[in-house]
């Protein structure tokens, strides 16, 4: 339903979007994790930090997440000056 999140995945897992590398540049405002860096730190023997990306996310959630961001960012930014924007979603 839209308010109930699929069961979450490990953050190990290759299905967790944090162990992405296409998604690394694009998460500058994204606390985090102490306990994840801890852990991937010991594995490689470096110093690695992680962020704290959700694990599960419902469909209310998401919308919770973009639709402040569109309203207050890509409207005053793009669309209140004229600007073209193309707006892409998969697997939702």
């Amino acid at each position: 339903g839209y308010q109930t999140p699929p069961p979450p995945v490990s953050s190990f897992s290759t299905h967790y979007p944090g162990n992405d590398k296409r998604y690394q540049k694009y998460l500058t405002d994204v606390r985090y994790s102490v306990r994840e860096s801890l852990i991937r730190t010991i594995e490689s023997g470096r110093i690695t930090l992680r962020r704290k990306l959700p694990k599960s996310e419902s469909l209310k959630d998401c919308m919770d997440r973009t639709i402040p961001y569109f309203t207050e960012r890509i409207v005053p930014d793009a669309l209140d000056q004229g600007k073209r924007v193309l707006i892409s979603s998969s697997e939702n």
